[in-house]
């Protein structure tokens, strides 16, 4: 039996981008649940570019990339968004309703309004056109 969770939207994808979608979400009071196929917050950004300086962030002349990721975690802290990591999204469904299921390989199911997919190899991005519609957040590209 599935741990069954209910949030508002669902980001797959820890890097730069999910992090700032849960400050931007947050700002509106919506609630979000990250997930992630790596063990950490970053994505590429911690993973393969750690200390590769950035210099196209504003605000910033330059920052490294896990500093940049360091930065986005204080800034969301107070929205309190939960992260799922080390999981892979299995299946995307849209409801009667309008909501989705998706599920991971740690037989998780997460029932929510939206789903935001802004990992750079994210395998819900590979779901049918029709599972893609209304409901998700746009696509991003991250810096690093």
């Amino acid at each position: 039996m599935s741990n069954e969770i209910v949030t508002d939207v669902v980001i797959v994808g820890a890097g730069p981008v999910g992090l700032f979608a849960v400050f931007e979400l947050g700002l509106l009071d919506i609630k979000c649940h990250l997930v992630d196929i790596l063990d950490r917050p970053g994505g590429q950004c911690t993973e393969l570019y750690p200390e590769k300086p950035i210099y196209d962030i504003p605000g910033f002349p330059m920052i490294t990339g896990q500093g940049l990721v360091e930065n986005l975690m204080q800034q969301i802290a107070p929205f309190g968004p939960e992260f799922h990591f080390g999981r892979m999204v299995t299946s995307l469904a849209r409801l009667e309703d309008g909501s989705f299921r998706l599920t991971t390989d740690a037989d998780e199911t997460f029932l929510c309004k939206a789903v935001g997919c802004t990992g750079a190899t994210s395998s819900a991005r590979r779901r049918p056109r029709s599972t893609r519609c209304a409901g998700w957040l746009p696509r991003a590209r991250s810096t690093c």
